[in-house]
């Protein structure tokens, strides 16, 4: 009878991997992202499956779901990416570079005016969401784009498979990395399916090529360097991640309230000088000051699926009678840093557990008060998730699909009453975690003194 049980419930585990596979087939090969109901109703269908698997196989099949995990990555590999476009600049900044030409140094707008250029034609412009801006991808990703442009100077799909092979890579590097901190951290190593497995970061990263799975990698490999007490080494790949992607930089207060002020400063110097280092193959004084105005017009310009920035801009506008995004951009990113600065210094004894909760929150916070918040951004605080009770992340990666009804008319128009649903719905959830946390400590510490 047992036997039988386990005969059926291993094909019900098949027979959810499989719906998995044909969700992620129609998703990535097959859906336009200007289609909203058939990307939410995929992913619907995905994180459902998701959910059933890790709730009823995770501990049975772990082994087999890990390699599920990296399959279902690979069958991604050929796919066009279709819910963004970003990989069209990222082969741009490649073949500028390739050719001698410094990525951060000029337009696409004013290269396309130049005598024609190897690899950079009017159809890979025409792809371009970003004609008029420079280029703000850090250098690590440049490498990349470089790389992928010398061994691909002219085909466009050779390079997005390049480009998804390198990040396959870096997705593979991140699931060793989760489960050997759980290890450390004496967490079950299951915990690590609601990473491998989750629908948002294998169509994000993998699917659709963004780069956060190697500033991830990055990141949890100075975090497993810092747990086994190798600083200098862990601050090396802690520059790197932030070189790859800009944002683990809010997580440096934090690493120098958990050191101490001598060991935090001399990891901040050995990151600082790293993160000097790889800019410098690329910056002169115009460069930079052109990678500065892309940084400023990302907070004072670019709006999507924001959360308290569009309060704030309401009340603006009821106020001034325009958008004041110039003004409230910026003032939320500093109002961000100071709790940030706040969460980071607060309690400075705390464990690597207590370490990852904060983490957790700091990421949370800052997106929270961006006024850009693409649906791949959840991918960080969902990988630090893992190391804490709260799961706020889980959700959040679910729902942050809902952003894509956006692109279901052109222009870009999003619907304001779903963006809030989405948002509440988290803020809902996470409140609802932190009470229940109190109340277990207030209930142990009532134990303790009876």
């Amino acid at each position: 009878m047992n036997r039988q049980l386990s005969y059926k419930k291993t094909w019900l585990l098949y027979l959810l991997l499989l719906a998995s596979v044909f969700a992620y087939y129609w998703l990535c090969y097959k859906t336009e992202r200007e289609n909203f109901l058939q990307v939410f109703a995929l992913f619907t269908l995905l994180f459902a499956c998701c959910y059933f698997i890790i709730r009823y196989f995770s501990i049975s099949h772990f082994n087999q779901l890990m390699i599920a995990g990296i399959l279902l990555r690979m069958l991604l590999l050929f796919a066009v990416p279709n819910l963004s476009d970003d990989v069209y600049r990222f082969i741009w900044d490649g073949r500028l570079a390739a050719n001698g030409i410094n990525p951060y140094s000029w337009l696409p707008a004013e290269v396309i005016q130049l005598p024609p250029i190897t690899g950079l034609t009017t159809a890979l412009y025409n792809h371009l969401n970003s004609q008029h801006y420079y280029t703000i991808y850090p250098p690590v990703l440049q490498g990349i784009f470089w790389i992928t442009a010398k061994l691909f100077p002219e085909n466009i799909y050779a390079s997005v498979v390049c480009m998804k092979s390198i990040i396959l890579l870096a997705e593979a590097g991140n699931i060793f990395l989760l489960t050997r901190l759980l290890q450390k951290l004496q967490l079950p190593k299951q915990i690590s399916l609601l990473y491998m497995l989750n629908p948002l970061i294998i169509a994000e990263l993998t699917g659709n090529v963004h780069f956060d799975a190697g500033m991830i990698f990055f990141l949890l490999l100075s975090f497993l360097l810092l747990l086994q007490k190798n600083l200098y080494v862990s601050a090396l790949f802690f520059g790197i991640s932030i070189a790859t992607k800009l944002v683990p930089v809010v997580f440096l207060p934090l690493l120098i309230s958990k050191l101490g002020w001598k060991k935090g400063f001399i990891y901040s110097m050995i990151t600082g000088a790293v993160t000097v280092i790889l800019f410098a193959a690329f910056l002169d004084t115009e460069t930079i000051q052109h990678f500065l105005n892309s940084a400023d017009l990302f907070f004072s310009h670019f709006e999507f699926n924001a959360s308290f920035y569009y309060i704030i801009r309401w009340l603006g506008e009821l106020i001034t009678g325009f958008n004041i995004i110039k003004w409230a951009g910026p003032l939320l990113s500093a109002i961000a840093l100071v709790i940030i600065f706040f969460i980071s210094f607060y309690n400075r004894n705390i464990s690597m557990q207590q370490f990852f909760i904060k983490a957790l929150f700091i990421i949370t916070i800052w997106y929270f008060f961006s006024t850009t918040v693409h649906p791949w951004y959840v991918c960080l605080p969902m990988a630090l998730s893992i190391f804490t009770q709260y799961k706020y992340a889980l959700v959040w990666s679910y729902v942050t699909t809902l952003s894509y009804y956006a692109y279901h008319s052109t222009p870009v128009k999003e619907n304001l009453p779903l963006v809030a649903f989405s948002y509440l719905l988290v803020i809902g959830y996470g409140c609802l975690e932190v009470r229940i946390r109190n109340n277990k400590l207030k209930n142990t510490f009532q134990q303790n003194i009876s």
